[in-house]
C-alpha cells in the first residue's frame, strides 16, 4: 500500500507533464466530433423507394453485384480532411418497410449517389421502378413512444469476430432438387400479416470499408489452425537489434563457453488440410471466402410500432427469429443487443425504457450508425443474402411491385 501512494504522489507532483498533454487529447477527440456532425448535417440525403417487377428469377447473386458497384463510393480521408474538414464517409441506409400490412423497399442515399443506385439496381433489374419519396420514417418522432402508440426493438451485433461469416444464400440453393429457398421469405411472411395500426422496420446502415485489420485477424486465424506461423513484419531497427542481441548474449557465455551461431528461423511448415477435421476444413473455406471479397461498415437496426391496444410483442420475436436462419454454430450469429434495445430492468423501469425508446426512435429516423464496437463487417455476399430482392418463389400479395411492364413506343410512330 505504501509503495502505491508513493507512486500516485509522483504522479500528482507531475501533473504540469502529463495533465496538458491529456487535455489537448480531449480537446483533439471532442473537436474531431464536432466536425464529423457538422459534415453530416450538411449531407442532403435522399429516400428512394424500388419497385421491382413480379417475376424475378434473379438469385441474390444480382444484388451482390449492386453492393459491389456502390463500394466505389468509398472515399480516401486524409489527415487534414478528418482534422479540419470533418470528413467523413458516407453511407447508404437499405430499408424493408411493413406499413399497415403493405411492404416497401426504400433506399436512403446522399444526393451525389443518387445516379450511382440507380445504375447499379437498373444494370440487375431493368424492369425495376425508382421513385424519390418522402420519409416514411420523419413522424415516427412524433408519435413514439406515446400513450397511444408502442415501440419495441433492438439493433443485432456478431456473436463472434468480424472474420466469421454468417450464413449466405448460396447454403439456400438445393442444388440436388433445383429448388430455391428464399432467405428474405421469413422476413415477407411477417411483415404482410400486419394488421392496420401496426407497422415493422427493418434498417441496414451500410458504409464501404477498406479496412484490413479484420482480414489480417481472419489470417491470423487461419494460420493458426494450420500450424502455421503468422509472419510479422520486421522494421530496420528490429533487424539491426538481432544480431546485436545474440552478439551480447555470446559474448556474455564465452568466458565460460564456445559461443554458438544460430541459423536463420525458418519458417514452420504448412500443415495439411487433410489432417484437419470436415467441421475445420469447412471454418477456414468459409473465412477465406469471406475475407476475399469486398466488404461494408455495417449496423443493423429493427423496430415494431404499433397502437398500444393491438401492440403484440410476439412481432419483436419473429423478426429475431427470422435473423437466426443466418446463424451457424461454427461460424457466426446475430444477437440482439440489449443495450441499445428497448427494454429495460428496474429499478425506474417505465422511466429508463421510455428514454430508451425515445432514443432508439431519434437513431433510427437519424440512420445512425451504432456504436463503434457495436459496428461489425460483412462483405458483398453476406450483405446480398441478409438484403434482396424476393425472387419468383416467395409470394408476398402486399409487396409493392411494377403493376405493368413499360414498352418503348414503335419506331414507325410518326411525329406531330
Amino acid at each position: 500500500m505504501t509503495i502505491l501512494l508513493t507512486i500516485i504522489r509522483i504522479f500528482l507532483s507531475l501533473w504540469w507533464l502529463w495533465l496538458p498533454v491529456f487535455l489537448v487529447a480531449v480537446f483533439i477527440e471532442f473537436w474531431v466530433k464536432y466536425l464529423k456532425a457538422a459534415a453530416v448535417k450538411k449531407i442532403n440525403w435522399l429516400l428512394l423507394e424500388v419497385r421491382i417487377p413480379r417475376n424475378i428469377e434473379k438469385t441474390p447473386k444480382g444484388m451482390e453485384q449492386i453492393f459491389s458497384g456502390l463500394h466505389g463510393a468509398l472515399t480516401k480521408i486524409k489527415f487534414l480532411d478528418k482534422y479540419w474538414k470533418g470528413k467523413v464517409q458516407e453511407w447508404f441506409s437499405f430499408e424493408i418497410a411493413g406499413i399497415d400490412g403493405a411492404v416497401y423497399f426504400f433506399i436512403r442515399t446522399p444526393e451525389q449517389f443518387r445516379n450511382l443506385v440507380e445504375a447499379q439496381i437498373h444494370a440487375q433489374y431493368p424492369d425495376a421502378e425508382i421513385l424519390e419519396v418522402l420519409d416514411y420514417a420523419g413522424p415516427l418522432d412524433k408519435k413514439t413512444p406515446s400513450k397511444t402508440f408502442d415501440i419495441g426493438g433492438t439493433e443485432l451485433v456478431f456473436d463472434k469476430d468480424d472474420f466469421y461469416p454468417i450464413r449466405t444464400y448460396i447454403a439456400f440453393e438445393e442444388k440436388e432438387t433445383e429448388r430455391r429457398v428464399d432467405p428474405m421469405a421469413a422476413f415477407l411472411e411477417i411483415l404482410a400479416k400486419l394488421k392496420p395500426g401496426e407497422n415493422i422496420f427493418i434498417q441496414y446502415l451500410i458504409a464501404p470499408t477498406a479496412d484490413k485489420e479484420w482480414i489480417a485477424k481472419g489470417q491470423e486465424f487461419i494460420n493458426k489452425m494450420l500450424g502455421k506461423k503468422t509472419p510479422v513484419k520486421e522494421n530496420w531497427l528490429d533487424r539491426l537489434m538481432g544480431p546485436v542481441d545474440e552478439f551480447i548474449v555470446n559474448l556474455v557465455k564465452a568466458i565460460l563457453i564456445y559461443p554458438i551461431w544460430g541459423e536463420p528461423k525458418k519458417e514452420e511448415s504448412r500443415a495439411s488440410l487433410g489432417n484437419l477435421s470436415p467441421g475445420e476444413r469447412d471454418i477456414i473455406e468459409a473465412i477465406e471466402n469471406k475475407i476475399s471479397k469486398i466488404a461494408f461498415k455495417i449496423s443493423i437496426r429493427f423496430a415494431y410500432i404499433a397502437r398500444s391496444d393491438i401492440f403484440n410483442r410476439a412481432n419483436v420475436s419473429a423478426v429475431t427469429g427470422a435473423f437466426k436462419q443466418f446463424n451457424t454454430v461454427n461460424l457466426n450469429a446475430f444477437k440482439g443487443d440489449g443495450k441499445q434495445g428497448t427494454s429495460a430492468d428496474q429499478p425506474f423501469k417505465k422511466r429508463r425504457e421510455y428514454l430508451k425508446k425515445a432514443k432508439f426512435i431519434d437513431r433510427y429516423i437519424k440512420r445512425k450508425f451504432g456504436k463503434k464496437e457495436k459496428v461489425f463487417i460483412l462483405n458483398t455476399e453476406e450483405l446480398a443474402t441478409i438484403y434482396h430482392y424476393p425472387i419468383i418463389v416467395v409470394e408476398a400479395p402486399t409487396m409493392r411491385r411494377v403493376e405493368a411492364k413499360k414498352a418503348e413506343p414503335p419506331v414507325s410512330l410518326p411525329i406531330g
